[in-house]
């Protein structure tokens, strides 16, 4: 836990360990988004922060460095599960995210700095308070592009809805960060690992790698030539150019129609896997707050309130083009989506973990969360599943 650093630890990670340890978190975060992106919310981008916990847990683990790159894959990989590359989203989820990070690295470095001094822990905070002060700034973060991006001065309405959701998701994922770095074994091995692998009952580096070898850049090459992952670049290139044209679309109709359209074709390509709720809470919201600053013919009135055709006009199209955004970055996106090379290599890497983490479900004990959980990711880590 923060505040307990022990002076003269080895050094965190020798490079090579440092990046399979990368890419089991990287999965770890990959797995979390997929969790959170499955539980239901009242608003696209008010999210639990699940996905952040191995952000969270990699302060002790990781360098600076590699915390921050640990982040941006985490941004990446819940784009990728949520389909929302170059959507509004994504924006949210970035400077949320990245704010959340900085805000934690910082009282992470002070609440351990007695110990790099004086070589005494002083337990200034745990990782309780380093959990809210990311939820808070992830929050400030998110206020500000809601205030820029959708609902302008009436972001003023949904500002204590998000604080008070950040609060208590923070202080929730701090505790549970708290009781699981005291409790498991698999953090421990992560946190003092010296010169051995943390992987495969702490094997050497090199035996691991043969327990473990991930796709080459060769082996991604030649994967690339397959059917899917051929349609995969082609779809993407196609989206791209579509993203390119809608952003120029003035006209509510087509616009609609563009929406229409890519809707439809996520549905065919995702054989009707696609979530229309968040996508109807977004147009009905974001209409909605447009509507409460009325301008233009008043259309027709519910009491007091002035419904009128400009305001309505400039919600449909500001939602249309949000929601538009959503359904071309989810057909963008495919599994099959291959890179060549080193990149190619640790993006099999992480989806080798991913495959083992979602194979079999965890067999949860009530009275022992953090062991149960222990006990997966130390098998996992070891070679596999039984």
């Amino acid at each position: 836990m923060p505040g307990t650093v022990k002076v003269g630890m080895p050094s965190k990670i020798k490079k090579s360990q440092n990046i399979r340890l990368l890419t089991f978190f990287a999965s770890l975060c990959l797995y979390l988004s997929a969790i959170e992106y499955a539980i239901p919310k009242p608003l696209p981008f008010l999210r639990l922060g699940l996905a952040n916990l191995p952000i969270l847990l990699g302060l002790e683990v990781f360098p600076v460095a590699t915390v921050l790159l640990l982040t941006l894959l985490k941004i990446l990989l819940q784009a990728f599960i949520s389909g929302t590359f170059f959507s509004y989203v994504f924006v949210f989820s970035l400077s949320g995210t990245l704010a959340s990070s900085f805000a934690m690295i910082f009282v992470y470095k002070i609440c351990t700095l007695p110990a790099r001094m004086y070589g005494k822990a002083f337990g200034i905070v745990s990782f309780a308070g380093i959990s809210v002060a990311g939820a808070f700034a992830n929050n400030l973060a998110q206020i500000a592009c809601a205030r820029y991006l959708l609902f302008g001065e009436n972001t003023k309405y949904i500002a204590p809805l998000l604080m008070v959701f950040g609060l208590v998701t923070g202080i929730l994922l701090g505790l549970f960060c708290n009781a699981f770095a005291s409790n498991s074994q698999w953090y421990k091995n992560c946190c003092f690992v010296c010169g051995k692998s943390v992987f495969a009952g702490g094997e050497s580096l090199e035996e691991n790698k043969k327990l473990h070898s991930f796709s080459t850049g060769e082996n991604a090459e030649k994967a690339a030539c397959g059917k899917k992952e051929t349609f995969a670049l082609f779809k993407f290139a196609f989206c791209m150019l579509s993203f390119a044209l809608f952003i120029q679309i003035k006209n509510l109709y087509l616009l609609w129609g563009t929406v229409l359209f890519f809707f439809v074709l996520d549905e065919i390509i995702k054989k009707g896997r696609v979530k229309l709720l968040p996508s109807i809470i977004i147009v009905l919201s974001v209409t909605f707050f447009a509507l409460l600053t009325p301008v233009g013919k008043v259309l027709f009135r519910i009491g007091s309130w002035k419904i009128t055709q400009t305001s309505l006009e400039m919600g449909l199209h500001r939602s249309g083009f949000l929601v538009g955004m959503v359904f071309i970055s989810q057909c963008a996106v495919d599994k099959n989506l291959r890179l060549p090379g080193k990149a190619g290599a640790f993006v099999a890497g992480v989806f080798y973990y991913f495959d083992l983490l979602v194979s079999e479900k965890i067999k949860f004990s009530r009275k022992n969360l953090v062991k149960s959980i222990d006990e997966r990711l130390l098998k996992i880590c070891a070679g596999g599943v039984e």
